[in-house]
């Protein structure tokens, strides 16, 4: 980890959590919110501490206390949220994954550079529920809304809907 790289992922914030990505397979820290002060040089206020196999452009997903990490070669880490316990590390589709995951309608959402979008039963064990393939490149993250899916790759921009 070289902590002078770039940062891409974003933080999250849910009830009682701040999830605290960094960059190139570099450290993910669960972090109390209430903690006061520079907590860095310590062990207070830090829930969980990920050391590596961890993302370097998608920000995380916290679904039902349930803390999800796609690396960007398409595999997906399951944890819980508070304790940073593991349930699970499965591939999902092996090609660049820039995108963060999205959830909605209950599915998490996956998507790949190539344009092949997974979708995943949100829980403690990996289900994979369809994989659809889109035939465009796409490196952002689907938008979700009103029951649509709105997608964009790198010529156009999608609304699905049923």
């Amino acid at each position: 980890y070289n902590p002078t790289l770039r940062l891409v992922a974003s933080p999250l914030a849910v009830p009682g959590l701040v999830v605290v990505p960094s960059a190139k397979n570099g450290p993910v820290l669960g972090l109390d919110p209430a903690s006061k002060g520079d907590i860095s040089a310590s062990k207070e206020g830090h829930y969980w501490t990920r050391e590596h196999n961890t993302p370097d452009v998608p920000s995380p997903l916290v679904v039902d206390g349930l803390l999800y990490l796609c690396r960007e070669d398409g595999t997906l880490i399951c944890m819980d949220a508070k304790t940073g316990e593991e349930f699970y590390t499965k591939r999902t589709h092996a090609d660049r994954h820039r995108a963060s995951p999205v959830y909605g309608d209950g599915k998490i959402y996956l998507t790949a550079r190539d344009g092949t979008i997974t979708v995943v039963k949100p829980g403690k064990e990996f289900e994979v529920l369809a994989t659809n393939v889109m035939e465009e490149s796409i490196s952002s993250s689907l938008a979700i809304s009103n029951g649509r899916i709105y997608v964009r790759t790198f010529d156009a921009l999608y609304a699905i809907e049923q």
